[in-house]
């Protein structure tokens, strides 16, 4: 029963990661984009930082993916030696509602 039931678990936890999806675009203050909406986004600047601590992908068509608890941790850790303005990121994750779950997160 033991045995049937690890073998299950792996099958499962097989499963959720088959479901995983990827977006790149650029990585962005979420509390910036929400403020600025409604404003003429090429005079907003609203590219991460390592001041930055909500954490959003902006896709090309300009659709906005807000990061998970533990996705915004680990753009805090990826972006927190970065020297480089404008940062793009490729984020592997499950998206619920407007929101990704993040597995894995690489800034370019």
């Amino acid at each position: 029963m033991k045995k049937a039931a690890s073998i299950a678990a792996v099958f499962v936890m097989t499963a959720a990661v088959g479901f995983a999806e990827t977006w790149t675009g650029n990585l962005v203050d979420a509390f910036c984009r929400v403020a600025s909406e409604g404003r003429d986004l090429s005079k907003t600047n609203c590219a991460a930082t390592s001041a930055t601590h909500l954490f959003a992908i902006e896709l090309s068509d300009t659709k906005i993916l807000n990061l998970d608890a533990a996705g915004n941790e680990k753009a805090a850790n990826a972006v927190k030696n970065l020297r480089k303005a404008n940062p793009r990121a490729i984020v592997t994750g499950s998206l619920q509602g407007m929101i990704v779950r993040v597995e894995t997160i690489e800034i370019q």
